[in-house]
């Protein structure tokens, strides 16, 4: 998200296109800007679109179930690539100006996310998990694409081991355990490390397993976005990464037993509510979130949309870097069309922040399922996408864009270059 990703305006326009060189994709790296507007289509499909549980047209809404999440964080990479020098990693001053930003910019993330968490949506929010990841960042400024990959794909395979390891004596869970969002009264009656633990480890997006995305995204920020051939090996190894994580979770689950011993630690439950452990699954699968319950290793096995499972995160890290790489393909041949999803995307913490506050306005718990529906995902659409697209013509920068550039641009008056007075002549 701009403002959320720290988007450098100023290097992305940089980001020219060389006359007469059919490799390079036109203008700007305005596709990252229609990668985020398709996620915030997706989050909207995902808190107001028809449930995909229930069949119907709703099927088709599934795949967005935990990977516009993943691909909010794989952009955020991206964006922290970028504003620390994208294919060249700033040095000295310039990474101190770009860390001391990350770390200005986090608390304020933290703080945003509990505001929106105290509107009691009932939905999680992710940018307080942000923040942590943002500190997280800072001391990989330095490093180039091949090391920021390796990174993630270490942290997406032993992250989730770890975090499996560490929860069975901290904090242990079975499917029925659902651990809320972090609010401002558990800041403040449980204390810091209490807060910390919650954003890194039990959270319902831990920042151990969601640096795996944010590596991710800095390793394709750290390669040549305006080149087509590395768009077009973003897209295909992408697909490549996706489908070849679901098919390796397929038979590990599958032909493997993987499946079969999930269902085995639901039978207690499962036989209290008179269900089959596969039922039982089917109804709370989506649980998981964040934290796959500790009563078997079998649940790392999963592929299930934010349940932060290796295959999980490799699977949607494969599927962010074939939409941005695809993105990035599509916008010089189709801008005018995909150019209001660029502007949405230009303003997509606002976007955020506010359908938040459109939904407590709209909604309360009394409500039930009635906000889920295919109506209410096009008026979201609709409305968002035009007033960015106004936004833009009129004003520029979205209102929170604005505000967190304001309160995060003090780095740049730092370490100031001396300047020598001219020696007059004569």
């Amino acid at each position: 998200m701009d403002g959320v990703t720290v988007m450098d305006r100023a290097l992305v326009d940089s980001a020219r296109t060389v006359p007469g060189q059919g490799k390079r994709a036109a203008g700007r790296l305005t596709g990252i800007d229609v990668a985020r507007g398709l996620a915030v289509l997706g989050m909207y499909a995902v808190h107001v679109g028809p449930e995909p549980a229930k069949g119907g047209v709703g099927v088709l809404f599934k795949p967005f179930e935990g990977h516009s999440a993943a691909l909010f964080a794989v952009l955020a990479g991206v964006s922290i690539a970028l504003m620390s020098g994208g294919r060249r990693p700033k040095v000295g001053r310039d990474r101190t100006r770009v860390a001391l930003k990350l770390a200005t910019r986090a608390p304020l993330l933290v703080a945003l996310g509990l505001w929106l968490t105290s509107l009691e949506t009932g939905y999680m929010v992710i940018l307080a998990y942000y923040g942590a990841c943002f500190l997280f960042a800072i001391p990989w400024l330095r490093a180039g694409a091949k090391a920021l990959a390796i990174a993630s794909v270490v942290v997406a395979i032993a992250g989730p081991l770890l975090s499996h390891l560490i929860r069975i004596q901290l904090l242990p869970r079975d499917l029925l355990f659902f651990a809320p969002d972090l609010t401002a009264e558990d800041v403040t009656s449980t204390g810091l490390l209490k807060a910390a633990t919650v954003l890194v480890l039990t959270g319902t997006f831990p920042a151990l397993t969601l640096m795996a995305y944010v590596f991710a995204g800095m390793a394709i920020g750290r390669m040549d976005l305006t080149s087509r051939s590395v768009c077009r090996r973003l897209f295909f190894g992408g697909s490549a990464l996706a489908v070849g994580g679901y098919l390796v979770s397929w038979i590990a689950t599958g032909p493997l037993g993987g499946m079969q011993a999930v269902y085995r630690s639901l039978e207690p439950a499962a036989a209290q509510m008179g269900m089959t452990p596969q039922e039982f699954f089917r109804l709370h699968q989506t649980w998981i979130h964040g934290t796959p319950p500790t009563t078997s290793w079998a649940w790392e096995l999963l592929p299930t949309g934010t349940s932060y499972t290796p295959f999980d995160l490799l699977i949607s890290i494969g599927i962010a870097a074939a939409v941005i790489g695809g993105c990035q393909l599509l916008m010089p041949r189709f801008e005018r069309v995909l150019r209001p999803l660029s502007d949405l995307g230009g303003r997509v913490l606002s976007a955020y922040v506010l359908h938040f506050v459109a939904i407590a306005l709209l909604w309360d718990g009394s409500d039930g399922d009635s906000i889920f529906s295919v109506l209410h995902f096009v008026e979201f659409s609709v409305v968002a996408l035009t007033g960015a697209v106004l936004w833009r013509k009129f004003v520029g920068r979205g209102p929170l864009e604005w505000a967190m550039n304001k309160l995060s641009s003090w780095p740049k008056h730092l370490f100031a270059d001396a300047r020598v007075p001219a020696q007059r002549r004569g």
